[in-house]
Parts: C-alpha cells; sequence; structure tokens
C-alpha cells in the first residue's frame, strides 16, 4: 500500500511571524535608544576634534616660525595663519597664509581658538563650550596643547 503524503509548501511569513519580528526588533532598538546619551557622543566628537586641531594648529605655527622667522603675536593670534596681521611687531612682508579657512582655527564650538605663551611656551586656548571666558567643567578655558588641562568630559 502506497501513501502519498502530499506537504504543503509554505511561502513567505504570515502576519503573526511578521509582526513578531517588528515587535522584537523595535524592543531592540528601545533598549539601544534608551542607553546611548547623545551628549556622551558629542563629547566625545569634541575630544577627537581638540586633539585633532592641537596637532595641526602645533604644526601650521612650526610652519609659520620657520617662514617668518617668529610665531604671531598673542594679539595677533591665530589669525596670523589664515590672514596677513595688520598689528604687532614682525608683519611678514612676503606673507602667505599657511591655513586657508578660518574654521581651521576654531574650537569644535565655533569659537577662535586663543594664542597665548605661558613662560615662553606657546599655548592654544579653548573657552570651552560655553564660549566665555572662565568656567567650570566643559564650561572652563583650557590649553589644547596639554592634555592635562582638559575638562574630565574630554579626555577620552
Amino acid at each position: 500500500m502506497k501513501i502519498n503524503i502530499k506537504r504543503k509548501i509554505r511561502s513567505g511569513m504570515t502576519l503573526i511571524e511578521i509582526a513578531v519580528v517588528v515587535m522584537i526588533l523595535g524592543a531592540i532598538i528601545a533598549i539601544v535608544a534608551i542607553n546611548i546619551n547623545p551628549g556622551e557622543l558629542k563629547d566625545d566628537t569634541a575630544s577627537l576634534q581638540l586633539k585633532k586641531d592641537a596637532q595641526e594648529l602645533q604644526m601650521h605655527l612650526e610652519r609659520y616660525a620657520n617662514k617668518y622667522g617668529t610665531y604671531p603675536t598673542e594679539e595677533q593670534g591665530l589669525k596670523a595663519l589664515v590672514e596677513k596681521p595688520t598689528n604687532g611687531d614682525n608683519i611678514p612682508e612676503d606673507y602667505v597664509a599657511i591655513i586657508k579657512n578660518k574654521k581651521g582655527i576654531e574650537d569644535p564650538w565655533g569659537t577662535p581658538y586663543q594664542l597665548k605663551f605661558d613662560n615662553g611656551e606657546v599655548a592654544i586656548y579653548s573657552l570651552g563650550k560655553d564660549k566665555k571666558e572662565g568656567g567650570d567643567g566643559k564650561n572652563a578655558d583650557f590649553n589644547i596643547l596639554n592634555d592635562e588641562e582638559y575638562p574630565t568630559a574630554f579626555k577620552k
């Protein structure tokens, strides 16, 4: 005796199966979204930009000093890397911009870095997240060339 059993071949998923998959994906997305703090992501991005800017600006200042025989003055600031200084001593006659874009001398919050000389050493200061002098934490002013001065949120 031969039994002929035909199996029903299923194609695709049922509506209930699709609904279950969508609910599981929704739960996973909700859990991930709750655990990600956008503020921390922005701080990580700022920290990376600060470190990159520190290296690049230090290199650009060295190029300026090698080309013109001296660093820009505090009064001229880092703006001297972008355009010919109009004030102070040692204004180069044969000036050529070291940096082409003013964004290259701004911190992650859009404020121009400030050039200072601490005991003869070059220092480049950010006014911090609040864009004002003074402040604490993320709003503190700090020398981007010295990792020890970075606010805790940016020491990653």
